[in-house]
């Protein structure tokens, strides 16, 4: 392994300072002649963003790192901390008094093994992950080293903290490898910690003190939540080919939903390696160079999340009066135990806490008291496609590289590195691809057919999405991932779209066959923000029925919504009921004249002026697919089913109930969207425009952020409450309002000319977590004032337009 060690020189001084002066991240000394050197240069366009530019792979990880590290040290060195399972030796065993949730997190890691299967891989990893990783992690701790010296600052939630360290290439690796499981392994971690073949206290950890052991008390462990899905991963993308635009060229629209803080947050940069690698766009937290959802001169791409599952739950039979041995092909095999341990800070001083945990060649053991319990007859495992995935790194680097669509579709034939992505990509020649490549278990016709006819399974699959199969037999546990080959794709010189329903209409007038049904549900009813893009591309793109890039742009961060469509519904239900006051429904009476005129002021519309929007988006909440439309889905009919409210007592009484829930909140009926929906930025309250997933909005906004999973994510305020259930509602709405964690995020458009690509952008919430940082909420102030994409400068002569400031890192070479 090649050994570099870092030297850095720094200095920002608008509009543009260079610094050569070599400092040792050890020492100070002067440049020897006869030493190699090479360097990096991290310049800064407007609004922030990051345009690396370097001899090789090492130095564009190294200066991705160090300017990644300026924007979010606090989240990159606390992600590391998670997935080296030291939260708790570091920060103690609560993150909230009594709530172990430190403890938890570790022993959850611990039996994961993240970064123990990472160890044990890196040898077999790449020529070019490995220097990926190294330069990152390099530039990490060259970003650390100059902390120490005073020249750089740590965010204000990890100034001074011990836990801000140094890392290794492996902490890079295993980091990216954590995100591929965060919906499917992740989300069992509670599970895997609870897993025990005795039904008592035995499952708890223990620790040594005084020579005696004792249990440690976890008293608020909570059960294991499928109903409620741990992640709330989304996205829409379009891409367009040479018959539906104005030129004839490609044009992409890409539109994740993702969080808006935490190691999933989206970081503007721009990678560039003379005549090897010239890419731009945005990439999460922590990834080492390359860009993950972005364009070069010939080609642009995005992902969505793939509805599909990645991972199998297995249930074994164990052997009568014996729990820890299961049957597989008629034999029985020992289940494997071993202890492990993690330190816990207290104020006594550092404790050790052991645990015995549990596990099979099958997958790793799980147990839910009441779904999924570890009696005499049955244990259950997960065994996830992604847990010992290694291919991201190296997949999306050949991505960035490819010149022509067809290096572009090899990329997922050479490599599984697309974890839980559907990909849309064009070109400037006029073509369109999709596919949903993500890393999806095969599944023998004995398993499918299985688990579409066995009650209990298809019950759990169809509610959870969790796929239960027998572990009895090895025809039904999977070995391989399904081959690019196989997966679900489509190329077009129309339009392909995707917005987290299945790859089913990726096309609509062109339906996609019927695949494993791991992908997704087929044929099934569309969410209503699938069924607005596909509208879209007919209704924004014009006369000509074509698109330019500024329309795209219009589309994008256009704020109707699908609900638009019921409110003549409504009017007519106001009509139909005028005049009558609904007692009973509500902990209030309603006038129905109150709740309906404010119906009439609703413009269709969730901009920041819109009035009522926020009664809209309640109501929306209560609706039922299945009861309250008069015309039910037709799989014929995908796009226009199911339609037409059902103008009934029953619609009133949803009606009346979302006024009730609005009231509770102390905003009036007519309030403006703008008044209700926010960002908070520091001591900043941002008037945020943009709809919800549930009303069928495109460019979309929640306040939840189950997606951050930083010790310091900011709690949720909780939600007024239903007044038909006593439940918190699904809107988030509170005394505050509603205040924004998570969707639209990095938002780009890019079409092509005869010179190359013409790209515009905008990070909703700003490209750095740093307050002091002119770029903490610039980018925010735009999208909620301006609702506007700005030019991305991809050309040197652009970017000279742009730039604000450049430093260059030193780097010497053993």
């Amino acid at each position: 392994m090649k050994v570099r060690r870092l030297m850095w020189s720094l200095g920002i001084i608008l509009p543009i300072s260079l610094q050569v002066n070599a400092q040792s991240g050890e020492s100070h000394h002067s440049e020897n002649k006869s030493e190699k050197w090479d360097s990096v240069i991290i310049k800064r366009s407007q609004y922030g963003m990051a345009h690396i530019e370097a001899n090789d792979l090492f130095g564009l990880a190294y200066g991705n790192a160090y300017a990644q590290a300026q924007d979010h040290s606090c989240i990159l060195a606390d992600g590391y901390l998670r997935v080296q399972a030291q939260r708790a030796q570091y920060l103690g065993a609560h993150s909230q008094s009594g709530d172990n949730r430190h403890v938890l997190s570790d022993f959850g890691y611990r039996i994961l093994d993240i970064r123990g299967r990472t160890e044990r891989a890196y040898s077999s990893l790449s020529s070019n992950t490995k220097q990926l990783a190294e330069g990152f992690a390099a530039g990490y701790n060259a970003f650390l080293s100059a902390v120490d010296a005073g020249d750089e600052v740590l965010g204000q939630d990890c100034k001074g903290a011990d836990w801000v360290k140094p890392i290794e290439a492996v902490d890079v690796v295993a980091g990216i490898l954590n995100l591929g499981v965060q919906s499917s392994s992740v989300r069992m971690l509670p599970a895997f910690v609870k897993a025990h073949p005795l039904e008592g206290d035995e499952w708890r950890p223990t620790l040594a003190l005084q020579k005696n052991l004792i249990t440690w008390h976890i008293d608020n462990y909570e059960p294991l939540d499928l109903e409620t899905p741990l992640q709330t991963q989304g996205s829409n993308g379009w891409a367009l080919g040479k018959n539906k635009t104005e030129n004839g060229k490609g044009i992409v629209l890409a539109n994740p939903h993702f969080p808006f803080n935490g190691n999933f947050r989206f970081w503007a940069n721009h990678a560039k390696i003379k005549d090897e690698l010239n890419v731009m766009g945005a990439s999460i937290i922590g990834f080492p160079g390359p860009v993950n959802i972005g364009f070069n001169q010939n080609l642009a791409w995005t992902h969505t999340y793939s509805s599909a599952s990645h991972a199998v739950m297995y249930r074994l039979s164990l052997k009568p009066g014996d729990r820890l041995s299961y049957q597989l092909d008629g034999q029985w095999h020992p289940i494997q135990q071993r202890d492990i341990e993690i330190k816990v800070k207290t104020n006594t001083g550092m404790q050790k806490l052991s645990k015995t945990i549990f596990y099979t060649d099958v997958g790793v053991i799980m147990e839910d008291e009441r779904r999924f319990p570890w009696d005499d007859e049955f244990v259950y495992v997960i065994k996830d496609a992604n847990l010992d995935s290694f291919d991201s790194v190296d997949h999306w680097l050949a991505m960035n590289k490819a010149s022509n669509m067809a290096e572009f579709k090899e990329t997922f034939s050479t490599f599984d590195g697309m974890m839980f992505n559907n990909t849309l990509v064009a070109d400037n020649e006029g073509d369109t691809f999709y596919v949903d490549d993500s890393n999806v278990p095969l599944l023998s016709e004995q398993a499918i057919s299985f688990l579409e006819t066995d009650p209990t399974s298809a019950h759990i699959f169809a509610s959870t999405g969790i796929a239960l199969l027998p572990g009895n037999n090895s025809e039904f546990i999977f070995q391989d991932e399904i081959e690019f080959t196989d997966a679900p794709q489509l190329q077009r010189s129309d339009y392909v779209q995707n917005s987290n329903d299945s790859y089913w209409l990726t096309n609509a007038l062109h339906p996609i066959a019927e695949n494993s049904p791991l992908y997704g549900k087929f044929a099934t009813v569309q969410s209503l923000r699938t069924r607005h893009s596909i509208n879209m591309l007919s209704a924004r793109s014009g006369r000509d029925n074509k698109f330019s890039v500024a329309e795209v742009e219009r589309a994008l961060l256009d704020n109707s919504t699908f609900a638009e469509r019921f409110k003549r519904d409504l009017v007519t239900l106001c009509t139909t009921f005028s005049a009558q006051e609904l007692v009973g429904v509500s902990r209030k009476e309603f006038v129905i004249e109150e709740v309906c005129h404010a119906v009439t002021q609703w413009d269709g519309q969730f901009n920041r002026d819109s009035k009522a929007a926020h009664l809209i988006n309640e109501f929306m909440f209560l609706l039922d697919f299945e009861r309250d439309f008069n015309v039910k889905f037709d799989a014929e009919y995908p796009v226009t089913t199911p339609r037409g409210l059902a103008v009934n007592a029953e619609l009133l009484k949803l009606l009346i109930t979302a006024a009730d829930i609005v009231k509770q909140s102390g905003y009036p009926l007519n309030a403006k969207w703008g008044e209700v929906q926010y960002l908070q930025k520091a001591d900043q309250r941002i008037s945020w425009p943009g709809a919800t997933h549930n009303v069928g909005g495109f460019n979309i906004y929640a306040p939840s952020n189950n997606m951050d999973m930083t010790t310091f994510a900011k709690a949720v305020k909780p939600a007024v409450l239903n007044p038909l259930t006593g439940q918190e509602t699904w809107s988030g709405l509170n005394k505050e309002g509603i205040e924004v964690h998570f969707g639209s995020s990095w938002m780009m458009v890019v079409g092509f000319d005869n010179y190359g690509p013409q790209a515009r952008g905008l990070l909703s919430f700003s490209q750095s977590t740093l307050a002091s940082s002119s770029h903490f909420a610039d980018q925010s102030y735009i999208y909620s004032e301006q609702q506007k994409l700005v030019d991305l400068p991809y050309t040197p002569e652009a970017l000279a337009k742009q730039l604000k400031s450049e430093i260059k890192l030193k780097i010497k070479k053993d």
